[in-house]
């Protein structure tokens, strides 16, 4: 048997709930972690409350495309921590990041009805994160770039621990 077996299970189940993701399903938003350190967020059909960017009805709003970088580049992060070896000894549910810088560069309208961001880790420690991304369109358009900074929360079991 497998000693990091539960470990891996706790860590799978954790990944499985991403797409139950209350605010994901709301917006009609999947999530998927593509390897170690990297995660789409897609929007597989855009709904109309999601368009109205520039003022187009056509065009998704960058609100939308913010909220899916935000999404795309933390899974991104949270994917590169649960593979740290401090990982395993922690429930993968308590395990904290927040944002403390999204830069995004919007280059082209972003058209049509399906859309993905794209992240990646950059660089990652024990606190600290980075990760950059790209927002692509149907056509494989890169319609926005982001890269951020992440601030990294262990379970209090594992920060009050000395290293």
């Amino acid at each position: 048997m497998n000693a990091n077996a539960p470990h891996l299970d706790r860590i799978a189940a954790y990944k499985k709930s991403w797409n139950d993701n209350p605010f994901l399903k709301a917006q009609g938003l999947e999530v998927e972690e593509t390897g170690v350190g990297r995660a789409i967020v897609r929007l597989p059909k855009a709904l109309p409350t999601q368009r109205g960017g520039g003022g187009s009805d056509t065009v998704i709003n960058g609100g939308v495309i913010s909220y899916m970088f935000d999404g795309a580049l933390g899974w991104a992060i949270i994917s590169s921590l649960l593979d740290m070896p401090e990982a395993a000894d922690i429930d993968p549910f308590e395990l904290r990041q927040f944002t403390i810088n999204l830069d995004i560069t919007f280059l082209n309208a972003a058209l049509g009805d399906s859309f993905e961001a794209r992240g990646k880790v950059v660089r990652i420690s024990r606190t600290t994160a980075f990760a950059e991304g790209e927002f692509l369109d149907a056509h494989g358009t890169v319609c926005a770039t982001a890269k951020g900074i992440w601030r990294v929360f262990w379970p209090r079991s594992l920060a009050t621990t000395p290293r």
